[in-house]
């Protein structure tokens, strides 16, 4: 039988592109390679109430809404960020990723788990998967194949695109733990705990809380070790993780860069393996989730049309950076500036943040979704406000420290 798509991989992004396609009455095959959605678990489960409402998933998923942010810069000072209205939502990313998947497969799709895709190949009017499931082998056919298959791309490969810019290995756990900021999502910064990204603990309500750390820069301090990380940053701050008991941990990748070309003939990217994903925070679901719309929307044309080609399917990189693109440049930007600080231009970057303006300024159009908005308000700050925004971080320190001092 031929499929008119083949969607390899069956997360959150993948299901969402088979769901819209399979929901337009086409034939849609879903290539998972583990044996159950959402499993094993890759992600800290953080989002926004408009990624909730554009996932189309159960409310019974949501395990806690927050309200804010706490801060700790590099050398301890805390900063907190805290508001009425709710800004994100803890969920359970493994009831999640089934909701989504069971959508999918509501709607047509057919989800075939524990399939491995091992080698594509162009074939007369589509692709061919060649596919490893129960230890045998098996082949499926298809008009389009899209590549929702992550960070290590098998279908990015195929189209002989580079890998990601980069890879930022996270370590993540779930965990009992009574000390916390019920509502506010903390988050540590500091080149000796998360070189390069930032530690977190996010509150799930009844005293359990998922706790992690991303570390980008592998030679800072001369460590590697995500868990050794771990334990150093449980260490620094006893008091926020007395008595805590480790649930269950897991770990994960994030890939960062921008995708020059996310198509080819017979063939589109989207989530992960195309780069969907903010580089500030590391968050996948928003921009992997709109990308998918668009995604699926190309493909039905594509098979309207019967035009399967690189030309026609490159509509689908126009309307994927016509809607995110530019905050994923602007995200690249600003990491780049993050990394360039050292602590102490932390320390003090977050020292002169910290007033009753900045801190109304963030509250009122902070949007973790879209981080260029924030930084698009300042453009009606002061002038030494501007800076930072057209001239970046390190431009501002001097006119920091000088304006601390007043």
């Amino acid at each position: 039988m031929q499929y008119d798509v083949i969607v390899v991989g069956g997360g959150p992004v993948g299901c969402a592109v088979g769901r819209d396609i399979a929901a337009a009455g086409r034939r849609v095959l879903i290539l998972e390679e583990h044996s159950r959605p959402g499993e094993p678990l890759q992600c800290a489960g953080l989002i926004s109430t408009r990624t909730f409402s554009l996932s189309g998933v159960s409310r019974q998923v949501i395990q806690h809404r927050l309200k804010g942010v706490r801060l700790y810069s590099p050398a301890g000072q805390l900063m907190d960020l805290a508001g009425e209205r709710v800004y994100a939502l803890a969920v359970d990313r493994v009831a999640f990723d089934r909701d989504l998947a069971g959508q999918a497969v509501a709607a047509g799709a057919e989800m075939v788990p524990s399939a491995r895709v091992t080698a594509l190949a162009h074939v007369p009017g589509g692709v061919r998967a060649q596919v490893r499931r129960d230890g045998g082998s098996e082949v499926f056919t298809g008009r389009l194949v899209v590549g929702a298959d992550g960070h290590n791309s098998l279908v990015a490969r195929w189209l002989g695109l580079p890998p990601p810019l980069e890879k930022v290995p996270m370590y993540s756990a779930e965990v009992e733990l009574e000390e916390q900021a019920q509502s506010l999502m903390t988050v540590f910064l500091g080149r000796n705990l998360a070189p390069g990204w930032f530690g977190w603990i996010i509150p799930l309500g009844a005293g359990r809380a998922r706790v992690g750390l991303g570390a980008a820069d592998r030679t800072a301090s001369g460590k590697c070790n995500l868990r050794l990380l771990f334990n150093e940053l449980t260490e620094q701050y006893p008091r926020l993780f007395r008595g805590m008991k480790i649930v269950r941990s897991t770990g994960g990748v994030v890939p960062l860069g921008w995708r020059e070309r996310t198509y080819g003939p017979y063939a589109m990217l989207a989530g992960d393996a195309a780069c969907h994903v903010k580089p500030i925070s590391g968050g996948g679901l928003f921009l992997g989730l709109t990308a998918a719309r668009c995604c699926a929307g190309t493909a039905l044309r594509a098979l309207d049309a019967e035009d399967y080609s690189e030309q026609f399917l490159s509509s689908y990189q126009q309307a994927w950076e016509a809607q995110i693109g530019g905050e994923i440049k602007c995200g690249l930007h600003h990491r780049q500036i993050f990394l360039d600080l050292s602590d102490r231009e932390m320390d003090c970057l977050i020292g002169f943040f910290n007033k009753p303006y900045w801190r109304r300024l963030v509250l009122k159009h902070g949007d973790i979704d879209y981080h260029s908005r924030l930084a698009g308000k300042l453009s009606g700050a002061p002038p030494w406000a501007r800076r930072f925004v057209t001239g970046g971080l390190k431009k501002l320190l001097c006119c920091c420290a000088a304006v601390s001092k007043s």
